[in-house]
């Protein structure tokens, strides 16, 4: 169906087919999406995201809706619905789809529901640094996931931000991946990371993460892995000892927006958002790297024992085996050319 066109035998609840004149008042009441709106009219676009009203994230979303609404000269404010008031991850996503919601900051879960050949982004050490990370999402590749979204969920990437590396939590001091052997580890229910923790020896055991802390306080797992804002606000120290430095994942969220909602914006107001994303998310690195500091420094007051290890030991294994057993799910030769970017 082109842009802004009705489809035939558009109906009124009451069954009647709509007269010419009524179908016309209903297009320009906005009742028909796709068409673009009137370029001077002022709008306000709803953001929805999962993180609590604090952080980088929320502070960044925040710096997005202030720079959205100087670009375009007041015609869009930017309404921030963090705390998943607007609903889960997967939620929101969806809501993308239907119009419920017009942007969404969310991780990579987007990816493995609906273009799973494209999940090998979140892979464990599938990055060197965050420098390999930014010429892969900001490249080739990245725009490749982009219409992939756009044409399996009509799902538009903004920009890419960057989360803080994941650490490794436990009871007892890790130095190789054979101190491993047998730890069982929380981690989330996905299939890249349980087979990841696998490879190293552990026993990763998935649990959502509301249950996590309880699980870790009654040794139902001994482990588990998140950034340092997870096991900071999660008062993870009180059942923990040590943080290993594996930052064994360098990951993103995604600002994503609806293409129907993206197609109804007038040219400058689409480049405004798309500038103000890149911009929004520079300034969320810089307090990323801020944050990462301010943890760790309060884990270590508040008992925790960091530890350092070799990454390169626990990065081999990984990048030699967790390719093959994806093999028919990535795209293939996806984790070689991310690997290769230099």
């Amino acid at each position: 169906m082109k842009e802004g066109r009705p489809r035939i035998g558009c109906r009124l609840r009451a069954g009647r087919l709509m007269t010419p004149c009524l179908l016309g008042i209903v297009i320009a009441l906005g009742g028909c999406r796709g068409g673009k709106s009137d370029p001077n009219q002022a709008r306000e676009l709803k953001l929805g995201y999962v993180m609590a009203p604090q952080g980088a994230a929320h502070e960044a979303a925040q710096e997005f809706a202030r720079l959205v609404n100087a670009k375009t000269r007041g015609k869009i404010t930017v309404k921030l619905y963090p705390n998943a008031s607007l609903g889960t991850d997967k939620e929101l996503a969806e809501g993308l789809i239907f119009g419920s919601v017009d942007l969404v900051l969310s991780g990579l879960a987007s990816i493995s529901s609906y273009v799973p050949q494209y999940e090998v982004l979140e892979a464990p050490y599938v990055y060197r640094d965050y420098d390999h990370l930014d010429r892969v999402v900001n490249g080739e590749i990245g725009q490749e996931v982009n219409e992939a979204l756009l044409e399996v969920k009509k799902i538009r990437i903004l920009g890419w931000w960057a989360r803080g590396p994941r650490y490794l939590t436990t009871n007892k001091e890790i130095r190789t991946p054979a101190d491993l052997k047998g730890l069982k580890l929380r981690v989330p229910q996905l299939p890249t990371y349980r087979a990841a923790w696998q490879i190293l020896g552990a026993n990763p055991t998935p649990i959502t993460y509301s249950e996590m802390f309880m699980a870790l306080k009654q040794g139902v797992v001994e482990g588990q892995e998140n950034p340092l804002e997870v096991i900071y606000t999660s008062h993870l120290n009180e059942v923990q000892k040590y943080v290993i430095e594996t930052k064994h994942l360098l990951s993103t969220y995604m600002m994503m927006v609806g293409e129907d909602r993206y197609r109804q914006l007038p040219p400058d107001q689409q480049q405004a958002l798309k500038d103000t994303a890149v911009e929004a998310g520079e300034y969320e690195f810089k307090l990323v790297q801020k944050y990462d500091k301010d943890y760790a420094a309060q884990l270590k007051k508040k008992g925790m024992t960091f530890v350092k290890v070799d990454t390169n030991a626990f990065r081999d294994p990984v990048v030699r085996q967790l390719p093959a057993q994806f093999e028919g799910r990535w795209q293939p030769g996806l984790f070689k050319r991310i690997q290769d970017i230099k």
